[in-house]
């Protein structure tokens, strides 16, 4: 196998590594502000949104379209006929999304509070702070995935550092928002909610900001263009449906998680969940991500030449590597769990008892954390391999499975049974993808 993918991973790890503790820095500090009510319930489903849509189109689908397009053309027609298309895709992306936030925003300022009410059974205070920050932080939606392109442009080019620290960018702005919030406006939740978004808005400027120097050294440097539907666009747009559907499933998952958690657990619970989704999502950043990040350029280019034996080895390395790192931290959450999440989170307004409350659902998550990166790795195979049906079917298939635990399980266990829902669902997608690339890769190549 190619193990050079995991010289990459390393580097993604380590600035991983340091996103995520000031990740941790930010929670606590947001914790300490806001405590486990309904102000920061409002804010963390509306960071839910955006953060929805980079994973699904930043990260997901949109990414994994574009780079094998973008490569092409880089081999085959230079740099600067790969810097056209990618000025092209960044720009129509950038007008489509911010098209798209508008009338989202629209379309909210539509719903009447009283039938919201009724629907959810939720306070007037409620509905009307979630709709306020998430009409307030739609264009971040459009921000954080033209960022995610100006990504993928540098990691089909093995350009890994200058994208890992964008997110460091994010969590130190946020943190500064957090503490400017807390002296300026102490005693004012709904103030200091809204500052942290406007911080939040801010760090998406210095995250694209923070590209460009980069590309422009590449001779890739980036311009706004007219949006117009060229060969690649088309290209990039046909695989994306499929795409879409394998890879935002789970997104949706976790939107119906929190949306199940605010409709029918008492206020806190969908923070309580994030919270605990944030401690699982630690090593699988530092591991099942980056390794992840590393192991499908080098896939794409392996299966462009098809080296199928070569894909096979090296996707079998990236497994074992994650499931050799991930099955250690999943156990040492559940033995430190508790005693970690009080340290981190259980001061000012976040009581006891909201630490217990995120103690249970990161006891549901935690299992998860080396079955969700297998995923990951097993996904990204078959969409080397070229084969977005398959996934998608089975991503299809999980949605399902994870809506009907959620339900069943939110009433006996509340936040416990929502995390655990998590866990169950994503077994079900590793045993299933599995079987779908251990049938392509033992077939004729």
């Amino acid at each position: 196998p190619d193990r050079g993918f995991l010289r990459s991973a390393r580097v993604v790890a380590l600035l991983t590594l340091v996103s995520r503790v000031l990740g941790f820095v930010r929670d606590a500090v947001t914790a300490g502000l806001l405590g486990g009510g309904v102000v920061n319930d409002a804010l963390t489903l509306a960071w839910t949104v955006p953060n929805a849509f980079r994973r699904l189109f930043g990260e997901g689908a949109l990414s994994v379209a574009f780079m094998p397009v973008f490569a092409r053309v880089l081999e085959h027609e230079g740099r600067q006929r790969a810097r056209e298309v990618a000025n092209v895709l960044v720009s129509t992306v950038a007008v489509g999304l911010l098209l798209l936030a508008g009338l989202l925003a629209g379309g909210l300022a539509l719903v009447p509070t009283d039938w919201a009410v009724a629907a959810f059974d939720v306070t007037p205070e409620r509905f009307t702070l979630t709709r306020e920050f998430v009409a307030w932080l739609l264009p971040y939606l459009a921000a954080i995935c033209v960022i995610a392109q100006l990504m993928s442009v540098l990691h089909t080019l093995g350009e890994f550092a200058v994208p890992a620290i964008a997110p460091i960018l994010l969590n130190v702005m946020w943190i500064a928002g957090a503490l400017l919030a807390g002296a300026l406006w102490p005693g004012e939740p709904r103030t200091q909610g809204l500052v942290i978004v406007g911080t939040i808005l801010a760090s998406a400027v210095a995250q694209f900001a923070w590209h460009l120097p980069r590309l422009r050294a590449l001779a890739l440097a980036w311009k706004p263009v007219l949006p117009r539907l060229t060969p690649e666009l088309r290209a990039v747009g046909g695989a994306m449906g499929p795409l879409l559907l394998a890879m935002g499933t789970g997104q949706l998952n976790i939107i119906v998680d929190r949306g199940v958690a605010w409709a029918a657990l008492p206020d806190g619970g969908v923070y309580h969940l994030y919270l605990g989704m944030r401690l699982m999502q630690f090593p699988l950043g530092l591991v099942s991500v980056a390794l992840t990040t590393a192991v499908f350029p080098v896939l794409n280019r392996m299966l462009a030449r098809r080296e199928l034996h070569a894909a096979a080895a090296t996707t079998g390395e990236a497994l074992r590597t994650n499931l050799v790192l991930c099955l250690p931290a999943a156990a040492g959450l559940l033995w430190v769990g508790p005693a970690l999440v009080a340290v981190l989170f259980e001061r000012g307004a976040f009581t006891a008892n909201d630490t217990a409350l995120t103690w249970a659902a990161l006891m549901g998550y935690a299992p998860a954390i080396p079955l969700l990166g297998t995923a990951m790795i097993l996904s990204r195979a078959l969409f080397a391999l070229g084969d977005v049906r398959a996934p998608m079917r089975v991503a299809l298939v999980t949605v399902v499975v994870n809506l009907g635990l959620d339900l069943v399980l939110v009433g006996p266990f509340g936040e416990l049974g929502l995390a655990a829902a998590t866990t169950l669902t994503s077994l079900v997608h590793v045993v299933l993808l599995a079987r779908v690339l251990g049938a392509r890769l033992s077939g004729p190549s």
